[in-house]
């Protein structure tokens, strides 16, 4: 758990080897990456075997702590590779590993105890009982959700909880681990970390009222996308709300982008513990914008909401503005500059609703060629494509910028301040001791023994200059105090030998953190035959969709609405679902849940397919922990189902009660953020109403896919599937398989579907 005299600690990406050095450089207490296997960056560089040795030992030289990602869902093929993963990282010292599937968390702690375990953001904690929760299961921390309020951290943060929040780079806008828009429209999932982004899409609004149906005009077209996070002016707040940790996201971010959020956020830090103001300035922003920005906004942690969140114009880096274009000729297009521009820069041309960007190669001035131009210049480029006057001109790279950062991180920059004891007495070895900050101590002594001087005998100021030359260590000499004997005298290569031996030892001794890990083999937990549930069970968003349920003698109904469950509750086959985001109390009778803090509760649940269960050892830990019956993941095919529940037999000895989806318009984004609410109102506050209104509304792609939204009692967002899953035909064969318990999800139907998808059922399962 983190420390270091109670300060917040910083926390950097690092997708590369280089970005590892600029983040260490730059002053981050700890890095995260991601190995060749199992973390949610798959497109990072990322690190293999040995590079994951080498960038440990680097960074605990510095006393930097090294966080490797296993933050995805694991399948049950890949279960004891992922185990052996860890166990080769737990014996080459990293200090903490990210975990996202239950399942391998439970087995990583009780495999090794002293490895120190977080909560990934994926496991979607987001209130009190969650953290309570994985705290009692052996996490050290819990990443919350980008959602999350300032006030909501103060509040989570007095249980005692390391808590890891995100303050800077990109933004998702669906909820961590909910998001399943990549993996079922485009077979690349969020949660095995092949993200495609579906957010940065065009889309638009369309409006159904009755029999007409309308496209609606935003301000853009991107109304997924959000802004970057920047919360640099507001780290005293941040500090003060009791965060452990500040994390920077950017593991797919050049190094460079590193080194420069690092060095930023460690310079307000220091202010802060130091009494003093950092100043964020014009000049700041600028350095920030040109590295990297979709516009920033300070997020749900600061209550923005809507435009202040949300970029509809662009999903992409958007760079600087430096100037419009005044005159454009047959071979050369003239620019009035707002800001200098250099030789080598990167720039974009904002061309009748296209981009059209290249890299500065030929700059010229006044018909000279020359090397860069002030603002006001009136500078030509060579015309590659037809442009017009009057266009904007965009920086997005900058050579100075890039080059002054790199500086940032060559060589040794950061050094680590040590102190020496050096002893020299005529006819014995010299003896140089040097101790770190932390009480190591390492002990040189020379291979000649002191001789008395015959003329000149060897001053403190000579050897003091020889054992400071530290340049190319990580290490700087605080203090260094000296016993001599006045006459002595010793070689001054023997000095400078004792020096870079003792220096090396002293790296050595800094690169291992955690000696004599234990490793404990645990059988598997006893687990007790489960209550069984009825053959088929629906849960229902409408009123409507409910009395079809009842009607066709569905004996399991859980209801969305906690509003029409109340209505409902004294009907014998009427259950609660609880909410995928619990901001309340917990039902004290059988409920379905969606996320981990209903684990906590004391009655019988049903797991819903949100709670990522993916291979038997994340059932085992949910059975073990009091769930009546679990459902598949939406992400499971019917071939993964049938093997997590035939490895659960084999491993526990029971058929578990495990519920197989057989129609559903899946949800694949559940979002703080409106679209409805951004087109229609355009407001920077929740709960604006129009989605009460007789109309409905969906989002359509580029490809004319229609996406239902619906919005919950609190004013989330529910973005649904264009198509339906029906597997409506596999249940006599899931049946033969040993699967028993079917779902119907019903969101949009209407009664009539509601009877004829229950009716086919029941006749698939007469069949069975």
């Amino acid at each position: 758990m983190w420390n270091a005299e109670k300060k917040v600690e910083l926390l950097a990406p690092a997708g590369s080897m280089e970005a590892l050095r600029a983040a260490v450089q730059n002053g981050c207490d700890a890095v995260y990456l991601g190995g060749s296997m199992f973390g949610a960056r798959a497109f990072a560089n990322n690190f293999d075997e040995e590079e994951l040795i080498e960038a440990i030992a680097y960074a605990h030289v510095y006393g930097v702590r090294v966080f490797v990602t296993v933050n995805t869902l694991i399948r049950e093929e890949e279960f004891d590779d992922c185990v052996a993963y860890v166990q080769f990282l737990y014996a080459h010292d990293v200090d903490a590993v990210i975990i996202q599937d239950l399942g391998l968390f439970s087995v990583l702690h009780e495999r090794f105890p002293d490895m120190e375990l977080h909560a990934s953001t994926q496991m979607h904690i987001h209130n009190p009982q969650g953290i309570r929760f994985m705290e009692a299961c052996g996490a050290s921390r819990v990443v919350v959700p980008r959602e999350t309020s300032i006030e909501e951290i103060r509040e989570y943060a007095a249980l005692g909880v390391d808590l890891e929040v995100f303050v800077q780079g990109a933004l998702c806008v669906s909820y961590s681990g909910q998001c399943l828009m990549s993996a079922l429209i485009l077979h690349r999932s969020g949660n095995r970390g092949e993200c495609a982004q579906n957010c940065r899409m065009r889309y638009q609004l369309e409006q159904q009222d009755g029999k007409e149906t309308r496209r609606l005009a935003g301000k853009g077209e991107y109304l997924l996308s959000p802004k970057d996070m920047n919360t640099l002016q507001r780290v005293p707040e941040l500090i003060e709300a009791g965060i452990a940790s500040f994390k920077i996201e950017g593991r797919m971010k050049r190094p460079e982008y590193v080194a420069l959020m690092v060095s930023l956020y460690r310079k307000a830090i220091d202010a802060y513990y130091e009494g003093q103001a950092f100043s964020y300035d014009e000049a700041v922003e600028l350095q920030m914008k040109k590295i990297f920005n979709r516009e920033f906004t300070q997020g749900h942690l600061f209550h923005n909401y809507g435009p202040q969140l949300m970029n509809p114009i662009r999903p992409n880096h958007i760079g600087v503005e430096i100037g419009t274009v005044v005159k454009v000729s047959r071979d050369k297009i003239g620019i009035r500059l707002s800001r200098a521009l250099h030789q080598g820069d990167g720039i974009r041309i904002l061309q009748d609703g296209r981009d059209i960007g290249f890299k500065v190669n030929f700059l010229y001035k006044n018909g000279l060629l020359v090397n860069h131009a002030n603002a006001q210049d009136i500078v030509e480029l060579d015309k590659t494509e037809e442009i017009s006057k009057g266009s904007k001109v965009l920086k997005t790279s900058d050579t100075q910028q890039l080059r002054e950062l790199q500086k940032s991180y060559e060589g040794f920059v950061r050094k680590l301040e040590i102190y020496g004891q050096f002893t020299m007495q005529i006819g014995k070895p010299a003896i140089l001791e040097i101790m770190d900050l932390e009480g190591r101590t390492v002990c040189v002594r020379s291979e000649s023994a002191c001789e008395a001087a015959r003329k000149t005998p060897l001053q403190e100021e000579r050897i003091d200059a020889q054992l400071k030359k530290s340049r190319d260590t990580p290490f700087v000499f605080a203090n260094i105090s000296y016993h001599l004997d006045d006459q002595g005298i010793l070689p001054i290569k023997e000095i400078n030998q004792m020096r870079r031996i003792a220096l090396s030892r002293m790296e050595e001794e800094r690169k291992i953190w955690h000696k004599d890990r234990r490793i404990e083999m645990k059988p598997n937990v006893m687990l007790k035959e489960k209550t069984e549930l009825p053959a088929l069970c629906a849960i229902v968003h409408t009123e409507e969709q409910l009395n079809a349920c009842l009607d066709e003698g569905i004996e399991m109904v859980f209801v969305e609405s906690n509003k029409l469950y109340e209505a409902y509750a004294d009907r014998e086959h009427v259950f609660l679902r609880t909410p995928r985001v619990m901001k309340g109390v917990y039902s004290s009778s059988l409920s379905m849940i969606q996320e981990t803090g209903g684990l906590s509760c004391k009655q019988d649940f049903v797991c819903d397919t949100s709670l990522n269960m993916i291979n038997s050892h994340t059932a085992a830990f949910l059975f073990a922990h009091g769930a009546a019956g679990v459902t598949f993941s939406l992400e499971s095919s019917f071939q993964d189902c049938i093997k997590i529940k035939e490895c659960f037999r084999s491993q526990y000895g029971i058929d578990a009660p495990f519920l197989y989806t057989v129609y559903s318009r899946d949800e694949l984004m559940l979002s703080e953020y409106c679209p409805i609410n951004a087109v229609v109102c355009n407001s920077t506050t929740r709960h604006c109403g129009a989605c009460r209104g007789s109309a409905s509304y969906a989002l359509v792609d580029m490809k004319k896919h229609r996406y239902p939204i619906l919005c919950d009692d609190d004013c989330r967002t529910h973005i649904l599937h264009y198509e339906i899953r029906n597997r409506i035909d596999e249940i006599q064969e899931a049946k033969k398989q040993g699967i028993r318990h079917f779902l119907c999800t019903f969101t949009v139907e209407d009664s009539h579907t509601c009877h004829d998808i229950l009716k086919a059922c029941r006749k698939q399962l007469q069949h069975a």
